[in-house]
C-alpha cells in the first residue's frame, strides 16, 4: 500500500549508500538494481510504479538544485581519477579538499552494501514488522540511523556519511541528498516552504539577574522551538526540515528515543545545552504547509501554557495568591509569546513538470525583483540550460525560490504585533517589564517575601527572602520551571553555576591539581572541617563545571566537596556575619572570622587567591544571512566545488569559463552544509572548548551563536579556539587524515592554505563554515558580585564594537572595573603580517605571568604611546626595545633581555602596523568612533592583558 512513509522509504533509498564507490567508467553501473534491492528489504515488495516514478521526479528536483547539470564529457569516475571531498563553502583555487580513503572500490562497496542490506536493515525489520505504524518507524530509523551504523560497522568509518552523491561535485554527501529528495518526493505535486520563528528572544535571555535564570531563558526558547518543529516532524517526517539540521540534535534524538524508541537517548548533560535557534526553514506540500505552520504555532503556545500551568500548581502551595494573582499570570503568560511564519507556495506549479517550471519561476522574480544591469543568474542559467544533459527544473532555480520566502519571511516579521499592555503596581525586578505578581491581600513585596518565607520555598527554591526579589509570571517560568516540570517531564536536571563559581574556577583547578601536596591537602581539609561544622550548604553540582569534575574525578571526597562548594565562599569577603546571615542564621562573627582564618591558610598553602573577575563572551557568525541566501562573496565559486579533473575539462569550453569562477547558487545541499557545520560547531567544538579545555560553561550554543561564562584568565585562549574551529583553521601535528583533535597536539592556523574546512573529532569527520567564513567575538570582563545584567550587556557592546567598528572578523573585549573605569580594546583576528594577533596578546600574558617582563610595563608603555605616535616607525621600535630592556625580568641573562626586547618590540610594532593599515586614509565613521589606532590601541590591550594576569588588582 502505498502511504507517506513507504514513499518516503522508497526515495530515501533511491540511491544506495555506496553509490560513489558503484559507479564505474569501464561497465554500466548497478546502483539502481542496489537500490532496488534495499527498497525490497525493507518493504517487503518491490516499490510500485507510482512510488518510483515520484522518487524520480524528486530526485531529479534535489539533483537540479545541489549540482551542476554536466555535459556528458565531464567525468570524474573513482576508478580513474582520486576518491575526494571538495568543500561545500569555502571558495579556492585549488579547491579546498580532502582525500578519501577509496582505493579498493569494489572492496568498500561490498562491505558497505552487505552492512546496509543485511545487517542493519534487516535487523530493524526484524524488530520493527510487529509494531503499529512500522513503516513510519522504519523510515525513522533509516533517516537517523543507517549512515551512522554504516560508520560504526565499516573501515571507512565517519568518512562513509561523507560519500558525495555525486563524483564529479563531491561537495555535498549522499545521506543529505536522499533526505531532501524524501522531503521533496512527499511534497509533489506543489511543494511550498515554510518559514517559521518565535520570539521575542534577546529581552526573554538578557532578562537574568542569575546565571540560572540566563541559561533557563535560553534552553525554554530552544525547547520551544523544538516543539514547533516536532510537531511537524512527528506527521510528516523530519526530512522536511532544510534549516536547522535535526540529526543528532539532543531535542530530536530525545524524541525519536522516547517515542519512537530508536536507540539514541542523549545524555542529561545534552539535553541541557540549548542548541536551536528560533527561527527554521521546510519543505511541505502547499495542501499541508499553512495547516502545517499553524499546528506548530499551536504546539508552541500550547507547550508554554502546559508548563506555565504545571508551575503555577506546584506554586501555589507557597504563593499567597487569589483570583487576582491567577488573572494577572494567565494574562502574562498569554501575551508573552511571539510567533511569525510565511508559506511560499513553489511557482509554476500549473505548468508541465521541468523546464516550463523553471521559466516560471525565474520570470516571477525578475517581475517581482527586476535586476539592476545584468544579472548573473540568467548568465549561468543558460550555460545550464544549454551545455547540460538535462532540462532545468524546479531545482535549478531553487535559490530564487528560496531567496522569495526569506524575503517574504522579512516582510512579515517587520509587521510586528502590537498589543497594548496596561498593567498597575511595581515592576518585576527581572525584566523590568511587566508588573510583578500581587494579590488583593498582598502588594508585591509582601507576596514574595511571603512566597519566600514559605517552609516550602525555603527547601527548594533560591529566591531573595523580604520581597527583595519579586517577579512576573514570565520571569517565575525562567526561575522556578526546571526544577518543579522539567526534571520530571524530560528529566532536564542539570544546573548552572554562579558568577562566584566560575570567577573562582581557576583556583579550584590549582587545589585539585595539588592535592597530593600534604601541605594543601591539609589547609584544605582544616577549612572542610569548619564549613561542616557550621553547616554551611554545599549547593554547586559536581558537574557544575565539567572541566573541575575531570581533574576531581577519583581524587576522593574533599575534592568533591570542593567541587559542591559555591565559589562565593572561597572568597574572604563572603566570611562576614552580615553575608552569611542570610545562608546561615544566627552564625556568630567569631564563627565568620574562624572560616576566614582557615581559608587564608589555604591560599598561603596554594600560594594564590582566587580572581575577582569572570568573564561573559558572546560569539556571532559574521553575515551568515548572506550565507544562508547564497549572496556572501566568499561562498565557493562553480570551480572550486567540482572534482579538479571536471573543472579542468570545463575550463576548456568557452560556454564554462564563463560560469565556473561564478559563485555558486544556494541550494539545498549548502543550506544543510551550513546546517550541519554550524551544529557540529555548536553541539561538540564549542563544548569541547568551554568546557573541557577551559573552564566555562556555555549558556547557549545555537548554531553561529554562542554565549558562555569562563574564568577571565581563560577567555583570550578560549575565543581564539573557537573563531579558529568556527572556520576549521586549526593544524593537527598529525598528517593522518583520521588524527583526532582530542588525540594530537593541534594549533590555531589562521590564513593556512593546508586547512581544509575538514576535521576529525571523536573519531567522526567533521564538515566547518571553512576558512571563508568569519565570526566575531564580544567579551565583557566584570566583577563577579556585578549585576549580571550589566556584564550582558557589556558583552553585547563588545560585539557589536566587534563588527562595526572593527569591521568584523574581530574581538572587541570590555573591562567592567569595579571602581567604575572601563577599558575597551579590540583588534582584528589577523592582519597582513601579523596572523595570530591574538595569540600574540596570549604570548604576552605568559611573559607577564613568568615575570619575565615586569607588571610595570603596560604602563610605562601607555604613558608614551601617544606620544610615539606622532614620530617615525624606526623611533617608536626603538623606544620600546629600550622600555622592554628596562622593565625585562631580573631573572633574565643580558643577552636574554636583548633577544626578548628586540622579538617584542617587533612584534608590538607589526600589531600597530597592522592597526593602522586596515583603516583607510581618511578614516570614516569607524576611526571616529575608536578614536585611537596603533600603537595606542596596543598599549590598551597591553593593560588589560595585565588586568587579567594581575586578577583585576591595579
Amino acid at each position: 500500500m502505498v502511504n507517506r512513509w513507504s514513499q518516503k522509504i522508497v526515495a530515501f533509498l533511491h540511491d544506495p549508500p555506496g553509490k560513489a564507490l558503484v559507479l564505474r567508467s569501464v561497465s554500466h553501473d548497478p546502483h539502481a538494481q542496489l537500490a532496488e534491492a534495499l527498497q525490497q528489504i525493507v518493504l517487503g515488495r518491490p516499490s510500485e510504479a507510482g512510488e518510483k516514478e515520484r522518487a524520480v521526479k524528486a530526485d531529479h528536483i534535489a539533483s537540479a538544485a545541489d549540482r551542476v547539470n554536466f555535459p556528458e564529457r565531464a567525468t570524474a569516475y573513482w576508478d580513474r581519477v582520486n576518491a575526494m571531498l571538495t568543500h561545500p563553502l569555502a571558495a579556492g583555487t585549488p579547491p579546498q579538499s580532502v582525500p578519501l580513503p577509496a582505493q579498493d572500490l569494489p572492496q568498500l562497496d561490498n562491505e558497505i552494501q552487505e552492512e546496509a542490506g543485511h545487517r542493519v536493515l534487516r535487523s530493524w525489520i526484524t524488530q520493527l514488522a510487529a509494531q503499529p505504524d512500522s513503516e513510519k518507524r522504519l523510515y525513522f530509523h533509516i533517516w537517523r540511523l543507517l549512515y551512522a551504523e554504516l560508520a560504526r560497522r565499516t573501515s571507512l568509518r565517519g568518512w562513509v556519511r561523507l560519500l558525495p552523491a555525486d563524483t564529479r561535485q563531491p561537495d555535498h554527501p549522499l545521506e543529505q541528498h536522499l533526505s531532501i529528495t524524501a522531503a521533496i518526493a512527499d511534497a509533489l505535486p506543489e511543494p511550498a516552504f515554510l518559514v517559521f520563528s518565535i520570539g521575542p528572544v534577546q529581552e526573554f535571555i538578557a532578562a537574568a539577574r542569575r546565571t540560572q535564570d540566563l541559561w533557563m531563558g535560553s534552553w525554554l526558547l530552544s525547547y520551544l522551538t523544538w516543539r514547533a518543529i516536532e510537531s511537524l516532524a512527528e506527521e510528516y517526517g523530519p526530512d522536511v526540515v532544510v534549516f536547522p539540521s535535526l540529526r543528532g540534535q539532543p531535542l530530536c534524538d530525545h524524541w525519536l528515543h522516547t517515542t519512537h524508541n530508536l536507540p539514541c537517548r542523549p545524555s542529561e548533560a545534552d539535553l541541557a545545552r540549548p542548541t536551536f535557534p528560533n527561527k527554521f526553514v521546510a519543505l511541505l506540500s502547499i495542501q499541508e504547509a499553512a495547516r502545517g505552520a499553524e499546528k506548530a504555532e499551536k504546539a508552541v503556545r500550547e507547550e508554554w501554557k502546559q508548563l506555565s500551568e504545571a508551575l503555577y500548581q506546584e506554586l501555589s502551595v507557597c504563593f499567597p495568591a487569589d483570583e487576582q494573582t491567577r488573572q494577572l499570570w494567565e494574562a502574562q503568560i498569554q501575551q508573552h509569546l511571539e510567533v511569525y511564519w510565511v508559506v511560499l507556495p513553489w511557482i509554476g506549479a500549473d505548468n508541465a513538470p521541468g523546464k516550463p517550471q523553471a521559466e516560471a519561476v525565474k520570470a516571477t522574480y525578475r517581475a517581482l525583483l527586476p535586476p539592476d544591469g545584468s544579472w548573473p543568474f540568467e548568465e549561468i542559467y543558460q550555460v545550464l540550460d544549454q551545455s547540460g544533459r538535462y532540462d532545468p527544473n524546479w531545482g535549478t532555480v531553487y535559490s530564487l525560490l528560496y531567496d522569495l520566502a526569506d524575503r517574504a519571511f522579512n516582510a512579515r516579521k517587520n509587521l510586528r504585533n502590537f498589543e497594548p499592555v496596561c498593567e498597575e503596581g511595581p515592576k518585576c525586578t527581572l525584566c523590568g517589564q511587566r508588573a510583578a505578581l500581587r494579590s488583593k491581600q498582598h502588594n508585591a513585596r509582601r507576596f514574595w517575601g511571603q512566597t519566600a518565607n514559605s517552609r516550602r520555598a525555603q527547601r527548594k527554591y533560591d529566591i531573595k527572602p523580604d520581597g527583595k526579589e519579586r517577579l512576573c509570571a514570565v520571569c517565575a517560568v525562567k526561575r522556578f520551571v526546571q526544577r518543579e516540570v522539567l526534571a520530571q517531564k524530560i528529566g532536564l536536571r542539570s544546573s548552572f553555576p554562579s558568577t562566584s563559581e566560575i570567577s573562582a574556577a581557576t583556583f579550584k583547578a590549582q587545589v585539585l591539581d595539588n592535592l597530593d601536596d600534604t601541605h594543601i591537602k591539609q589547609a584544605l581539609q582544616t577549612f572542610f572541617d569548619h564549613v561542616d561544622q557550621i553547616q554551611l550548604p554545599q549547593t554547586v553540582s559536581e558537574d557544575a563545571i565539567p572541566y573541575l569534575q575531570a581533574k576531581a574525578r577519583s581524587r576522593g571526597e574533599l575534592a568533591q566537596k570542593l567541587l559542591r562548594l559555591d565559589g562565593e565562599y572561597l572568597f574572604s569577603e563572603a566570611w562576614t556575619p552580615n553575608v552569611l546571615e542570610e545562608t546561615i542564621p544566627g552564625i556568630t562573627a567569631e564563627q565568620a572570622q574562624e572560616g576566614r582564618r582557615c581559608l587564608n591558610q589555604l591560599y598561603e598553602a596554594i600560594d594564590m587567591r582566587p580572581k575577582k573577575y569572570y568573564a561573559v563572551l558572546y560569539m556571532d557568525g559574521d553575515q551568515m544571512g548572506r550565507w544562508l541566501s547564497g549572496t556572501h562573496e566568499k561562498l565557493a565559486s562553480f570551480a572550486s566545488i567540482l572534482h579538479p579533473d571536471v573543472a579542468n575539462v570545463l575550463q576548456n569550453d568557452a560556454q564554462w569559463q564563463r560560469v565556473l569562477n561564478q559563485r555558486r547558487f544556494i541550494t539545498p545541499a549548502v543550506h544543510a552544509a551550513i546546517s550541519s557545520a554550524l551544529a557540529s560547531f555548536s553541539l561538540k567544538l564549542v563544548r569541547y572548548v568551554i568546557e573541557e579545555r577551559y573552564a566555562g560553561r556555555v549558556v547557549y550554543a545555537g548554531g553561529d551563536d554562542v554565549l558562555a561564562l569562563l574564568p577571565m584568565d581563560h577567555v583570550l585562549p578560549a575565543a581564539r579556539e573557537l573563531r579558529a574551529l568556527f572556520s576549521g583553521e586549526v593544524k593537527v601535528g598529525c598528517s593522518d587524515r583520521n588524527t583526532d583533535l582530542r588525540q594530537a597536539a593541534w594549533e590555531v592556523a589562521f590564513k593556512d592554505d593546508q586547512c581544509t574546512g575538514y576535521l576529525v573529532f571523536d573519531g567522526e569527520p567533521l564538515l566547518t563554515m571553512g576558512p571563508g567564513a568569519t565570526a566575531s567575538i564580544g567579551v565583557a570582563i566584570a566583577h563577579h558580585l556585578q549585576p549580571l545584567d550589566l556584564a550582558l550587556q557589556a558583552a553585547r557592546r563588545a560585539e557589536h564594537r566587534a563588527k562595526q567598528v572593527w569591521e568584523r572578523n574581530a574581538l572587541a573585549i570590555e573591562v567592567l572595573k569595579r571602581s567604575g573605569e572601563a577599558l575597551s580594546v579590540g583588534t582584528k583576528w589577523f592582519y597582513d603580517g601579523v596572523p595570530d594577533a591574538v595569540g600574540d596578546f596570549i604570548a604576552f600574558c605568559e611573559l607577564l605571568e613568568k615575570e619575565q617582563l615586569s607588571g610595570r610595563f603596560p604602563y610605562a608603555v601607555h604613558a608614551v604611546a601617544r606620544t610615539l605616535c606622532g614620530v617615525p616607525e624606526e623611533a617608536q621600535k626603538a623606544e620600546l626595545r629600550r622600555l622592554i630592556r628596562r622593565q625585562a625580568g631580573e631573572s633574565l641573562s643580558q643577552e636574554e633581555k636583548k633577544r626578548l626586547a628586540e622579538d617584542w618590540s617587533d612584534k608590538l610594532m607589526r600589531l600597530a602596523q597592522g592597526m593602522v593599515a586596515q583603516w583607510p586614509k581618511n578614516g570614516g565613521r569607524a576611526m571616529q568612533e575608536i578614536k585611537r589606532i596603533g600603537l595606542e590601541e596596543v598599549a590598551q590591550w597591553l593593560l588589560v592583558c595585565s588586568f587579567i594576569v594581575r586578577g583585576g588588582k591595579q
